[in-house]
């Protein structure tokens, strides 16, 4: 998992909350047609799909903290 700055982190989540995605279940489920709606730029994909990995792992607290730990594993 790449380190983001907690403020990236943070208007990504804004933008996902505006568009819907409230909550694990429908992050999880976002497509590519759904980014390109919200009109996401290419580093806030890899935030999204490190924030699925994270939720799918169980590793929340390590992604927000932007620990490598979760990589490892």
């Amino acid at each position: 998992m790449a380190k983001y700055s907690l403020s990236g982190i943070t208007k990504l989540l804004e933008k996902l909350f505006n568009a819907g995605f409230t909550d694990e279940k429908s992050i999880l489920a976002i497509q590519l047609e759904d980014l390109d709606k919200m009109n996401i730029s290419p580093n806030e994909i890899k935030i999204i799909l490190d924030l699925k990995k994270a939720i799918r792992t169980k590793k929340m607290i390590a992604f927000l903290y932007c620990n490598k730990e979760s990589e490892e594993k």
